[in-house]
């Protein structure tokens, strides 16, 4: 008959791995992904910078050497008004790094231009209309293009990309005129559009490569560690195995020496023995709660279901634990509504009730009370069963609380050397739950108490 609770047992465990590797993956992978938009970012800006400033520096070198020609012409002219004679346009051209130049006088008469295409040049004069260009450095705009076919008249092309600076003409301290110079980038636009999508897509493209050989790299570290904890598992289990044939028979040893009448006349020797076997009843309990840990890593717990109540199952654990309640003057009380018949595991629920209440005296201080609360509801349709254990004891810092079922975690370990255990009396109660497909959950505050929750189905 197949184990089915070994079988959920192993996946969880490979699930455990899975996401440990998935989250290592995805915690390198987003550290790569910062590194990446960061090198995109830098690697953008840095060509935005060098290209633009380039084509910004051409523009105003050759805007200052045209202004000085203009300039040392005004300067001999007895008329600096009129039309600049055909040596000075000569000294202009139309290249790469000049799409049109307009020499513009002071009553708004074209006294010297070219462009590139006839079609810049009312879309250039509405901007100097506005007045977009002066004293403004250079300036991008958008101008319309026209594209000519191989035949037939020229049609509407694309919008076309030009900075602009203006620099302006005087004679005898006065301004003469407006010279306007323009050079088309966009080739330069379009390429920072491009590479605006081509850069975030190589990263994008680097990510996931990076993504794919981090899965391969954590999927392979991670065996090493499956086997190590799967060798510590089978250990810890033979380990607890072997102990309790020799624990037993060395308890058996000083009870027989217990016995012994010369004993009585050596009260140091009766100490002695005394502190032994409380420390071998220690290391056996602690042996017994690591083998069951281990059969509960390996799917091992089975439940020996029978009919029992659960009230009078409560009640012994309670008279069992009575002892220790009465030396510190805590008040045990159970409290349940009804008579509770349950068919399940009778020593598995005694040791549950054992674990819980035994955690709650430890943990409240003297004078303090204790309650054990029994309850039976429907949910959906199926029987529930509802066990709390109440303290009004020092209760658990809000950091403890999420590794409160971890094993051998303490949260005061000076304390909890004072009072014993092994840390590992909530988490074994965990895995009875567990085994019964309930769950088990805590509430609590510093100084003022503990609850806990299980939730069985029956």
């Amino acid at each position: 008959m197949l184990n089915w609770r070994a079988i959920r047992k192993r996946l969880s465990e490979a699930d455990l791995f899975d996401r440990t590797r998935s989250k290592l993956t995805w915690q390198y992978s987003w550290v790569l992904v910062m590194f990446l938009s960061l090198f995109v970012l830098i690697v953008y800006t840095l060509l935005y910078l060098f290209i633009w400033s380039d084509q910004y520096h051409r523009l105003n070198t050759l805007a200052n050497s045209e202004i000085e020609t203009l300039q040392r012409w005004a300067d001999q002219d007895g008329d600096p008004n009129r039309r600049p004679p055909r040596e000075i346009e000569d000294a202009f051209s139309i290249s790469s790094d000049q799409s049109f130049y307009y020499l513009i006088a002071e009553n708004r008469n074209l006294q010297l231009g070219n462009e590139i295409q006839p079609a810049l040049r009312p879309q250039v004069m509405a901007y100097i209309d506005q007045e977009r260009f002066r004293g403004k450095g250079v300036v991008k705009i958008a101008l319309h293009t026209v594209v000519k076919p191989s035949a037939g008249e020229g049609g509407p092309g694309e919008q076309g990309r030009f900075i602009v600076t203006a620099r302006g003409l005087t004679h005898k301290g006065e301004r003469v005129g407006m010279l306007y110079i323009g050079k088309e980038v966009t080739f330069q636009h379009d390429l920072f559009r491009w590479l605006l999508l081509l850069l975030p897509g190589l990263a994008l493209l680097f990510f996931l490569l990076a993504l794919w050989l981090s899965h391969r790299m954590a999927r392979r570290a991670i065996v090493p560690i499956a086997r190590a904890y799967a060798r510590q598992r089978e250990f810890v289990a033979d380990a607890s195995h072997e102990l309790r044939t020799p624990l037993s028979v060395l308890l058996s040893s000083i009870e027989a020496l217990q016995l012994e009448e010369a004993l009585e006349r050596e009260p140091f020797a009766r100490q002695m023995l005394q502190g032994m076997k409380e420390e071998v009843h220690s290391i056996t309990k602690l042996a017994a709660g690591l083998l069951q840990l281990a059969r509960s890593d390996s799917g091992e717990i089975v439940l020996n279901r029978s009919r029992f109540q659960l009230n009078e199952a409560a009640a012994a654990v309670i008279r069992k634990l009575q002892p220790l309640a009465q030396a510190k003057d805590i008040a045990v009380r159970l409290q349940a509504d009804e008579v509770i018949h349950v068919e399940w595991d009778a020593e598995k629920m005694n040791q549950l009730l054992v674990l819980l209440i035994d955690n709650a005296i430890k943990y409240t201080l003297e004078h303090g009370r204790v309650d054990v609360r029994l309850a039976e509801r429907e949910e959906k349709g199926a029987r529930l069963l509802i066990l709390e254990v109440l303290d009004n004891g020092i209760g658990i810092e809000p950091e403890a609380l999420p590794r409160i079922f971890d094993r051998f975690y303490r949260q005061d370990k000076a304390r909890t050397r004072q009072i014993g255990g092994h840390g590992l009396g909530l988490t074994i109660a965990k895995s009875i739950v567990e085994a019964g497909r309930g769950t088990i959950h805590v509430e609590s505050e510093a100084g003022a108490g503990t609850t806990f929750r299980v939730r069985l189905p029956l």
